[in-house]
């Protein structure tokens, strides 16, 4: 009998903790926030830079994405799957309607600044989004030789704005229309957001720690040093030749910040610490290596996920309240 007691009593304290667990966990992805600052932030900022970085990009167009690029789509087309649709596919499939490939070139420019601009105003940003994501990829995959990171995280910064209802708050749509913004949880995304750049950093410094390039800084002097890297500023690093500690040094910051960021960006009291070191490394990344749009779309995402997370004023209890003396109920003599 008093073994059976033992077994049910254990039992009811191991439920208990699954349920204080349970409740945690509930609490940490679905509790209700009211934060609604970071989706306006994201949502201007992502279509801000995404449109810079196609006005950029528009000159070169024809060489990159045409069918006179300087890569023949003969070429490219080789990896890419038949079911994909690609901006090469999509001209071919047009002139078959008699619209000539230049004719399909101009629309694609029109179009794509035309959704940006609409994200970035919140006029209907979350099916914008999604029409840019289709049209990002299809140019994307059909000249993946000319791709590199950034792109890939242009494709889920614009999942993102599908998944967060970005127009509710600060939007021209409600402006038209009059709309009141409605109370939608977006914990669970955001959650998901915050994780998803955790994991990447993670994983992004424990790469880098695998291998001895990083250790001695040789990736650093690398990376300085090629073809496309410090263009702009032209920075003199000779000096570093005779203070190869430094180039250690930077090696293992990055993989310290990288690797610690999932540990040291949830922990309040280094929270922004964490989140100043992350937004620095990335100014430097692109003030030496010149990787602008990696780096805009980066400090974005941190900014999005951890800057506006504040600490909510703790609600005094009501136990706890000073009571004015007006309302303390006179005692009635008996």
């Amino acid at each position: 009998m008093k073994i059976l007691f033992l077994l049910m009593n254990s039992n009811i304290k191991v439920m208990k903790k699954l349920n204080v667990l349970y409740t945690q966990l509930e609490s940490f992805f679905f509790k209700q926030d009211n934060q609604t600052e970071f989706l306006s932030f994201f949502r201007v900022t992502i279509g801000t830079v995404i449109l810079l970085q196609f006005l950029a990009v528009i000159p070169d167009f024809d060489k990159l994405f045409s069918s006179s690029s300087i890569i023949p789509q003969d070429i490219m087309s080789v990896f890419t799957p038949d079911w994909l649709i690609t901006f090469s596919k999509i001209i071919t499939f047009l002139q078959d309607f008699g619209i000539e490939e230049s004719t399909t070139i101009v629309m694609t420019k029109i179009s794509f600044i035309t959704l940006c601009i609409l994200i970035i105003t919140g006029f209907y940003s979350r099916g914008s989004a999604l029409l840019l994501l289709i049209l990002q990829i299809a140019l994307l995959k059909g000249s993946s030789f000319f791709a590199y990171g950034a792109d890939f995280f242009t494709s889920m910064s614009l999942f993102y704005l599908i998944l967060f209802p970005s127009d509710q708050h600060f939007s021209l749509r409600n402006f038209i229309f009059s709309r009141k913004s409605r109370e939608i949880n977006t914990t669970p995304v955001k959650r998901l957001f915050q994780i998803h750049i955790s994991i990447a950093y993670f994983f992004s410094g424990l790469d880098k720690a695998l291998g001895f390039n990083w250790w001695n800084g040789e990736s650093i002097w690398k990376a300085i040093h090629l073809p496309y890297s410090n263009r702009d500023l032209n920075f003199d690093f000779s000096w570093l030749t005779e203070h190869s500690y430094l180039l250690s040094f930077m090696g293992w910051s990055t993989i310290i910040i990288e690797m610690c960021y999932p540990f040291f960006i949830w922990y309040k009291p280094t929270q922004k610490t964490w989140l100043f070191l992350t937004v620095s490394m990335h100014i430097g990344i692109a003030l030496v290596l010149n990787l602008y749009y990696f780096s805009a779309i980066m400090i974005v995402w941190n900014i999005t996920n951890f800057y506006f997370e504040q600490t909510a004023k703790k609600a005094v209890p009501y136990s706890k309240k000073k009571i004015s003396a007006h309302y303390i109920p006179k005692q009635i003599n008996s």
